[in-house]
């Protein structure tokens, strides 16, 4: 019996120790509470100056707190020595522990009297519960006094001579450049400085001097390296030289330049380096950049859809307009305007909107002329450019207005006059049968036409037979 009841006991001690209860909610009084409790410094620091801070860590919480992780955050006061970096093993309910840290103020605290920094701490319980918190330590600042140095005579340095080119100005002989456009580019080059420029050379793209191992200057420039991928040298490489330049003088030099077919519209730069010498022989290169603006412009026709034929006076006349997009991408158009003196428009304004490469739009315009001879239409195009600036497309289209003459369509003469041969021409009956007599007497009680037949008659320039000359 007694060995039946300590085997049963060994059964439940078994069957309690696999059953796992289930965890209870934490409270806020039953955690660890990290808090700093006080800091002092050992001096009062002034900018740029190291010094150390002691800081003591109390635990206001119901239990022991494990693995402090005490981190300083670099700002007004730069942590030093540890990183930043410092731990404490644990801090039992009620204990207070201190740690020192060095720390460096920052030297561009010009005039602070005060400085933060932030401490952040990690730390754990038994139950392996994870807490954080956060805190700013300020510190006092020493600003020393300010002394006014004494000036001290010096002597007057002698000027230095050397020269300075910049490139005043710069214009383009083609108003607007567009992918492919070919232009001459003109730069006014001026020497600022008080010396003279010997043996100037400009090289398109940016160049430098070549210089040996120990960084001698070597003859020759390099100027391989310059980026080309929107404007290139044209007929010439990208290197010219232009000569000595005196001071306060003004030398115009120009280039040759393609604008790239795949440049994007936008403005784009040009490097300039110029490469001289001093009077004592030293090699200088004067950088500048210029800028260009590129455009994409539409590429339209605008023309007669068909011939118009001849245009009359005073007649309502049409004409048959269309816009051709030649672009290789669509265009977006606005309002298409036509106009012309001593005419009356009708129907000659219209929204075109979008056009696809190759297609086109087209306007039917009435227009009523006042006067003969050759007469001027002006069709315009409204768009935007890549700038959103407002262009307008115009074209001036020829046409011949003439007299309104009847026998332009008669040569003849009078459409009217009787045919030769037909003045005194009556019309002849047909003899009728007994049924046909019949039959006209039942159409007119119908209503119907019931006129007497008359023989036909063949005019001589057409085989058609009719019932009139």
């Amino acid at each position: 019996m007694k060995k039946k009841s300590l085997l049963l006991f060994f059964l439940v001690i078994v069957l309690l120790s696999q059953v796992r209860m289930p965890a209870n909610a934490q409270s806020p009084s039953e955690r660890p509470v990290i808090a700093i409790d006080s800091y002092s410094t050992d001096i009062t620091p002034a900018r740029g100056e190291t010094f150390s801070i002691t800081i003591g860590f109390l635990n206001l919480g119901q239990i022991t707190s494990t693995n402090l992780m005490i981190e300083f955050i670099p700002g007004d006061l730069i942590p030093r020595d540890t990183g930043g970096f410092q731990t404490i093993y644990q801090l039992i309910k009620g204990e207070k522990k201190n740690i020192t840290q060095t720390f460096t103020v920052s030297p561009d605290l010009w005039g602070a009297s005060i400085a933060n920094t932030t401490v952040n701490i990690n730390y754990s319980d038994y139950d392996g519960n994870l807490y954080s918190d956060s805190f700013i330590l300020a510190i006092d600042l020493r600003i020393p006094p300010y002394v006014v140095p004494t000036p001290t005579p010096t002597p007057t340095p002698a000027p230095m001579l050397h020269p300075q080119l910049v490139i005043q100005s710069f214009s383009t002989d083609e108003a607007i450049l567009q992918p492919g456009t070919i232009f001459e580019l003109s730069l006014n080059l001026k020497n600022l400085g008080n010396a003279p420029a010997k043996s100037v050379s400009m090289v398109m793209g940016g160049g430098s001097v070549e210089t040996n191992m120990e960084g001698t200057p070597q003859p020759g420039i390099s100027a391989s390296a310059g980026d080309f991928s929107h404007f290139a040298p044209l007929d010439s490489s990208n290197i010219t030289f232009i000569g000595d330049i005196l001071p306060g003088k003004t030398i115009k030099t120009t280039q040759r330049i393609i604008v790239n077919v795949n440049t994007t519209p936008g403005a784009h730069s040009i490097n300039y380096s110029f490469v001289y010498q001093t009077e004592d022989e030293q090699k200088v290169v004067d950088n500048q950049v210029i800028t260009l603006l590129v455009y994409r412009l539409p590429s339209l026709q605008v023309d007669f859809s068909m011939e118009p034929g001849p245009i009359f006076v005073n007649q309502p006349n049409v004409l048959p307009l269309q816009v051709v997009n030649l672009s290789k991408q669509s265009v977006v158009l606005g309002n298409m305007l036509v106009a012309a003196d001593d005419a009356l428009l009708e129907n000659n304004t219209a929204l075109v909107g979008v056009i696809e490469p190759g297609f086109y739009f087209t306007l039917d315009t009435m227009i009523t002329p006042f006067q003969v001879g050759p007469m001027e239409i002006l069709v315009s195009v409204n768009f935007t450019d890549d700038f959103n600036q407002l262009r307008t497309f115009e074209t001036t289209l020829l046409i011949d207005v003439v007299e309104m003459d009847g026998g332009d369509f008669y040569p003849g003469g009078d459409p009217f006059s009787p045919q030769d041969g037909f003045e005194d021409w009556e019309p002849q009956a047909v003899e009728e049968t007994f049924w046909q007599k019949l039959l006209r007497v039942l159409k007119g009680l119908l209503g119907l036409d019931s006129g007497v037949r008359t023989e036909p008659v063949f005019f001589e320039d057409a085989m058609t037979p009719s019932n009139l000359p």
